[in-house]
């Protein structure tokens, strides 16, 4: 499941940095911890959101030649539950977009 979940928003992120340098404003893609329910939410165009699925923003950064990525899986806020969850697991992961792409290849 987390592979699926992995390869999907890896894939988003590959195409998301394919875009050229001046899109690099934030972009939302569904993401699930159950890959049943993504393959609904991608099966409804996203008309379905399913409790355990969210938008992640993918951000890119230009620095210094290198392209920085920046997947944000926090979502929207979901009451007190989903706030104690942000607070004991990290939503915002940093990466190289390079290896993303290197990654999924």
């Amino acid at each position: 499941m987390r592979t699926i979940l992995g390869r999907t928003i890896l894939l988003a992120v590959v195409g998301f940095v394919a875009v050229p340098a001046a899109a690099t404003a934030q972009e939302g893609i569904p993401a699930c911890q159950d890959q049943q329910n993504l393959e609904q939410v991608l099966g409804s165009n996203g008309e379905i959101m399913p409790e355990d699925c969210r938008e992640a923003t993918i951000s890119v950064l230009e620095t210094d030649g290198d392209r920085l990525c920046l997947v944000d899986l926090s979502g929207e806020s979901e009451g007190i539950v989903g706030e104690i969850r942000d607070v004991a697991v990290e939503q915002r992961w940093w990466m190289s977009c390079q290896d993303i792409e290197e990654a999924v290849r």
